[in-house]
């Protein structure tokens, strides 16, 4: 992966234009990420460290050399669960469990706890109960979710799972341009159910799917 390709990722991570992704790390002019994209530079020490300054849950080792992770490792194990025992994962439904009062899950005994390099952050796995979402997430597959807030940065094309007084689903997100703060939930291509729309302010909870592992929980 290229200097720009990671930062376009960021970049698509935060949602924003490239002008205003610029604007708000803290460059003057947008001209130098530019100059990444055509390969003129590359991303420098003090562009990264204003980047993580901004984002710190972004890895500052993978912005400057592409090792590891594009997310840090969390510096401390979810409220409740061990550090260094995985994930709790429940042989229920994910998009159930996301829906579900903390207190309810954080009362229920987890089937087992999965370790999967680049899971590590993630708050807890379910299982994909339909296939709305196959090919990508078929039925039976093991899905972790990470929290993340409805009003911070998203990154469309993504999975998430969507938790509102409407509705629950598990789609792809993406940006609504016309409505200020909207959000889109859209099944694959080819599918007869119609996209679902919510403003963040209106999402109780948004969970990022950042694993999935083919694999029905016997």
């Amino acid at each position: 992966m290229t200097d720009w390709q990671r930062l376009e990722q960021v970049i698509c991570w935060t949602g924003l234009s490239t002008n205003a992704f610029a604007a708000g790390v803290g460059l003057r002019r947008s001209e130098n990420l530019y100059q990444i994209k055509r390969g003129n530079n590359g991303i420098s020490k003090d562009l990264a460290e204003l980047i993580v300054g901004k984002y710190p849950s972004l890895n500052r080792a993978w912005l400057l050399t592409g090792d590891g992770e594009m997310f840090a490792a969390a510096s401390c194990a979810p409220e409740g669960r061990t550090k260094g025992a995985g994930i709790p994962l429940y042989n229920t439904d994910a998009v159930r469990l996301a829906a579900a009062p903390d207190e309810a899950l954080a009362g229920t005994v987890p089937a087992h706890f999965i370790d999967v390099p680049g899971f590590g952050d993630c708050d807890f796995a379910g299982v994909a109960t339909g296939d709305s979402m196959a090919p990508e997430v078929p039925a039976g597959a093991i899905v972790a979710l990470k929290r993340v807030d409805p009003l911070g940065p998203v990154m469309p094309g993504e999975i998430y799972v969507a938790v509102t007084p409407d509705f629950a689903v598990m789609r792809y997100l993406t940006t609504d341009r016309k409505v200020p703060g909207g959000l889109w939930f859209v099944l694959p291509e080819g599918a007869e159910e119609p996209p679902v729309g919510a403003v963040r302010a209106k999402i109780k909870r948004l969970y990022l799917v950042k694993g999935i592992i083919v694999h029905k929980v016997l």
